[in-house]
């Protein structure tokens, strides 16, 4: 999202290109390089128009199929009759008329614009209160020149301002520490390599299926909203990539420095030792001093770089986590300097970022079809699942009360009537040849023997009496 306002205006026009509404990529360049209704036009910046005014030269010559057509020619023709003159006097091929675009009216009905230029593509939001298994029609919203603007500036302003109470955070988990990165970054160099096509594996069953359901979502004239979503999560991973590539040239920028510099003072040092004389041992001393002080100071540069570093990404962290908090991604509700719930955005995002990849390897209708069978193989699996779990637990208390039955029921011992105990010698007093002893106590009647002994009765039908 990073850059000027041109750019914006640039990279809307393309996106209208792609989705093959040429006619209104056209009133757009003209809006924005030559202004509208005899007003000024909206870009005034010169090396945005000239920025402007190539891809608008670029896209009319593949459209009028006139690689012969120069600058000179679009500004006159732009520039004297407006849009009239773009669309008669430039080549004689008749541009393809943009499809039928609908919006909403205050009053709920639909309006349909032919294209004809009088206002732009407006694109569909998802409606996060949804959490049906099919997603029902989005309201789109209408986009225009003026809200592209404002949108810009407010995601540059939240890109560059951090909230105060965001950063007390972060200086909390800094301590005394040098500031580092946030771990881990939500987009990777390269997409990750998923087990399962739906993520399930690495997010679980109930956040893949919302994923799944923002991606194959449509509105009700048939957009797909998934491909949005997926234009976003791919801006979001470039803001990564031109981060990261800063990064890498700040801290080369500073080691050639630190190399030089060492260099300058080495040799410096090695003249005053030349000419040190009787005083070497002194002039060593302090060139060592200095040495120590050089390298000092470059440690306090590394570090002073390396926090600078940390800060900025963790104001694209901020960015992000509102620019996928909006876009009603799971995982995502504001800003946070959690560690885990950043773990857990890191695994969103690394489905999402497969799925774009293979968006671009695919295309975008094969992808649409393998999203909507991975969702409904989903659902299945969630719906089998779900009728296991409780046809187990509704068998769990009949489980447990067939184990207690068929725990062994205790034995009691067995000691007939009338009869004294008889207790075997132990192993350790058993010597070699000789027969086991068995303790017989002295005889006593019946009587005296159950009043020092509590006798447990068997069960009947296991009841032996004596001979």
């Amino acid at each position: 999202m990073a850059g000027g306002t041109g750019e914006i205006w640039s990279e809307y026009a393309k996106f209208l290109e792609e989705r093959e509404r040429p006619k209104t990529a056209r009133n757009l360049y003209l809006r924005a390089l030559v202004g509208e209704d005899g007003g000024p036009p909206r870009v005034t910046h010169t090396p945005d128009q000239n920025m402007l005014w190539d891809g608008f030269l670029s896209m009319m010559r593949s459209l009028k199929k006139n690689p012969d057509l120069t600058l000179d020619e679009l500004k006159g023709a732009a520039r004297k009759d407006g849009n009239a003159a773009v669309a008669d006097r430039i080549g004689s091929t008749t541009p393809t008329p943009d499809r039928m675009v609908s919006s909403p009216t205050v009053d709920g009905t639909t309006q349909y614009d032919a294209g004809d230029g009088s206002r732009p593509v407006k694109r569909s939001r998802w409606d996060a209160s949804s959490s049906a298994a099919v997603a029902p029609p989005v309201i789109t919203e209408m986009m225009s020149a003026g809200s592209i603007d404002t949108t810009a500036g407010v995601i540059l302003t939240a890109s560059r301002n951090m909230p105060p109470e965001i950063e007390m955070l972060w200086l909390a988990c800094d301590g005394g520490s040098i500031p580092s990165r946030p771990e881990p970054a939500l987009f990777s160099a390269s997409p990750p390599k998923l087990g399962d096509p739906s993520g399930k594996d690495l997010v679980g069953n109930e956040a893949a299926l919302r994923i799944l359901q923002i991606l194959t979502a449509t509105t009700h004239d048939g957009k797909s909203l998934g491909s949005a979503v997926l234009d976003l999560c791919h801006a979001c991973w470039m803001m990564t990539a031109i981060k990261e590539e800063e990064a890498t040239r700040a801290q080369e920028s500073i080691e050639k420095k630190i190399l030089a510099g060492r260099e300058a003072l080495e040799a410096d040092l090695d003249t005053r030792a030349s000419v040190a004389g009787s005083a070497i041992a002194a002039v060593r001393q302090a060139n060592e001093r200095e040495r120590s002080v050089f390298d000092t100071h470059c440690d306090a540069q590394r570090n002073q770089i390396l926090a600078s570093i940390a800060w900025e990404f963790r104001k694209l962290l901020y960015t992000q986590q509102i620019i996928l908090t909006n876009a009603n991604i799971p995982g995502f509700d504001g800003p946070t300097v959690d560690f885990a719930v950043i773990a857990l955005q890191s695994k969103m995002c690394s489905v999402l970022h497969s799925a774009f990849f293979l968006r671009a390897r695919v295309g975008e209708a094969s992808h649409a079809i393998m999203l909507n069978k991975q969702l409904e193989s989903l659902k299945k699996f969630i719906s089998t699942t779900v009728k296991i779990e409780t046809i187990e637990q509704n068998h769990a208390p009949m489980q447990m009360q067939l184990q207690q039955q068929q725990q062994p029921q205790m034995m009691y011992p067995m000691i007939p009537m009338g009869m004294p105990p008889i207790f075997q010698q132990p192993p350790s007093m058993v010597y070699a040849g000789q027969q086991p002893m068995m303790y017989q106590p002295m005889p006593m009647d019946f009587q005296q023997f159950q009043q020092g002994h509590t006798i447990m009765h068997p069960p009947p039908q296991q009841f032996f009496g004596p001979t």
